[in-house]
C-alpha cells in the first residue's frame, strides 16, 4: 500500500486542468447571449434522467426491489420540492421533467437528447449516473446546462455547457495507467490488454491508456465490445470472447475500462488465465460503491484510481462523515421515512436500493445518494448566485464562480467551480476491490473491511492527492 501511495505522488503531473476547457467562465464567451429557454418570469424548469431498470432485470441483472424509476427520480425532484415549498428560487419555482430511458434500448437515450433539447424546452439537465457519455453529450453540445454524475471524455467538457464530478475519460485513464506503473502493477515491456467499449468515454480513454502504455514499452492488446448496441447479453458474450484474444497475444494484465453491465462475461472467462487487473475509472459506476457490490468476484484484489471516495478507511475504520454528508444523509432518511420505501435509516455501504438482515435480525438499508446531493445543492446555489436576470449563460457563469462547493462521497469532500473548472473534484486517491459479500462483522464493525457485508473498494493509503 505504501509503494502504491508513492505511485500516486508520481503520476499528479498528468492531472491538470486542460487549456481547452475555458467555456463559459463569462456570459460573452459561450453560447447564443440570454438564452432563456426554459425560463418564466415563475418558473425554472429542468430535466431529470433517470433509467427503467425493467430492461436490465429482463436481461439477467438482478436489482434490489425498491430500486425503481420513480425512486431513482425522487432522489432529485425531492429538492425541487423542498425548494418550492420554501417559494422557490429568485421569485421562480422549478418545474421538472423527468425523462426516462431504458439501458438495453439505445433509442430511448436518443430520445432522451431529442426532448432535452427540442421537444422539452428545458434550461438545465441532470443525470446522477448511468446515462451514455454519448447522450448526455449530445444534450451540452445543444448548449443546455448539463450535470453528470458519471465520466465523460474530454468533448463534453469541452462543450462549456457541461459539468461533472469527475475529470475527463482522458485523464482518469492516464492517471490510473501511470499510477498502475510507478507502483509496478504493470511491468516495462508487458504484454497489456485492454479492454473497454464503443462509446466515446471508452474510446477516449482506450486510446489515452494506450499512449501511457506504449511509453512504457508495452505491447497493446485493444478489445472492444459494442457498449452502443445496448444488449448486455451480447456485450457480455463479446467481452468474453476478449479473453482469447487476450490469451493469444499472450496478455499478462488486463486493464478494464467497461462498467460491470458488460463486463461480467470477461471476468468469468478470465478467472484462472492469470492476469493482472488494473480497473480504469473510465465509465459508468466503474469505481463507486455501487459498482464495487456489481463486479465479479474474479475481479477482487483489482486496483482503481479515483476521485470517488468510501464508507471505510485503510485502517480498517468505518469513515468520519463530514458536515455535508451527513446532510445529504439526513435528507435521504427524511424522504425515506415519508415514502417508507425503506424499514430503517440509511446504512453506509449497502447498495442503492438494497436492504440486508444480519444474522442478529439488525436490518441495513439503502445508503443514501451521494451524487444527487452534491449536483443539486450546486445547482440551487448557482441559481440564486445568477439572481432575477436569469439566462443559461448568467447561470453558467454564477456557476463557474462558486468557489469552494461540498462534494459527498468523493474528492474528500472537496471541491472547487472555477472559470475554466468543468467538474467538482479537487482530489483523488487509489482504492482496492474488496470482498465484504456476505462476510459476517468484525469486532471493528466492519465486514473484512467494508461497511456493509457487500463486496467494496478500500482505500490503499489514507492520503488524498491535489489533482490541479
Amino acid at each position: 500500500m505504501r509503494r502504491l501511495g508513492k505511485a500516486v505522488i508520481a503520476v499528479l503531473c498528468v492531472l491538470t486542468l486542460t487549456a481547452a476547457a475555458t467555456a463559459c467562465s463569462s456570459s460573452s464567451d459561450s453560447g447564443p447571449s440570454g438564452n432563456t429557454t426554459g425560463v418564466t418570469d415563475t418558473s425554472i424548469k429542468i430535466a431529470v434522467a433517470v433509467s427503467d431498470l425493467d430492461g436490465l432485470r429482463k436481461a439477467g441483472f438482478n436489482l434490489a426491489p425498491a430500486l425503481t424509476t420513480n425512486n431513482l427520480s425522487k432522489r432529485v425532484t425531492s429538492y425541487f420540492d423542498e425548494w418550492n415549498e420554501a417559494g422557490g428560487i429568485n421569485g421562480r419555482k422549478i418545474e421538472y421533467k423527468v425523462l426516462v430511458w431504458d439501458p438495453v434500448k439505445p433509442a430511448t437515450a436518443e430520445k432522451v437528447c431529442d426532448d432535452a433539447t427540442v421537444n422539452d424546452q428545458v434550461f438545465a439537465f441532470i443525470n446522477a449516473s448511468g446515462m451514455g457519455a454519448k447522450y448526455v453529450e449530445c444534450i451540452a453540445a445543444a448548449g443546455v446546462p448539463t450535470f453528470f454524475g458519471d465520466v465523460a471524455p474530454q468533448s463534453a467538457h469541452d462543450t462549456g455547457w457541461f459539468t461533472s464530478i469527475s475529470p475527463s475519460a482522458e485523464l482518469n485513464a492516464s492517471s490510473g495507467v501511470k499510477a498502475a506503473i510507478a507502483a509496478g502493477q504493470i511491468p516495462k515491456g508487458a504484454k497489456v490488454g485492454i479492454l473497454v467499449g464503443n462509446g466515446p468515454e471508452h474510446v477516449a480513454a482506450a486510446t489515452a491508456a494506450e499512449a501511457e502504455l506504449k511509453a512504457n514499452g508495452n505491447t497493446v492488446t485493444v478489445a472492444r465490445v459494442n457498449t452502443l448496441g445496448g444488449d448486455a447479453g451480447v456485450q457480455n458474450t463479446e467481452s468474453a470472447a476478449a479473453v482469447n484474444a487476450f490469451r493469444a497475444a499472450g496478455v499478462t494484465n488486463a486493464v478494464v475500462g467497461l462498467q460491470f453491465t458488460a463486463a461480467r462475461g470477461f471476468y468469468d472467462a478470465a478467472a484462472g488465465a492469470g492476469f493482472k487487473f488494473t480497473i480504469l475509472d473510465v465509465a459508468s459506476s466503474m469505481c463507486t460503491a455501487y459498482g464495487a457490490t456489481q463486479i465479479s468476484a474474479a475481479a477482487m484484489g483489482s486496483d482503481c484510481f479515483t476521485v470517488f471516495g468510501d464508507s471505510v478507511t485503510n485502517s480498517g475504520k468505518l469513515a468520519t462523515e463530514t458536515p455535508f454528508e451527513q446532510e445529504c444523509r439526513a435528507k435521504f432518511d427524511a424522504l425515506s421515512a415519508k415514502t417508507k420505501d425503506f424499514p430503517t435509516k440509511s446504512s453506509p455501504g449497502v447498495p442503492s436500493g438494497s436492504t440486508y438482515t444480519l444474522p442478529d435480525g439488525t436490518v441495513l438499508s439503502s445508503d443514501y445518494p451521494p451524487n444527487e446531493c452534491t449536483i443539486s445543492v450546486a445547482i440551487k446555489r448557482a441559481l440564486e448566485k445568477a439572481g432575477k436576470n436569469l439566462s443559461r449563460e448568467s447561470f453558467m457563469k454564477a456557476l463557474r464562480g462558486l468557489g469552494d462547493v461540498d462534494v459527498a462521497l468523493a474528492s474528500n469532500g472537496k471541491g472547487t467551480q472555477e472559470p475554466g473548472k468543468t467538474y467538482f473534484a479537487t482530489l483523488t486517491h487509489s482504492v482496492k476491490l474488496t470482498a465484504g459479500k456476505d462476510a459476517a462483522k468484525g469486532t471493528n464493525g466492519l465486514f473484512n473491511g467494508c461497511a456493509a457485508p457487500y463486496n467494496c473498494w478500500v482505500p490503499n493509503s489514507a492520503e488524498w492527492f491535489a489533482i490541479k
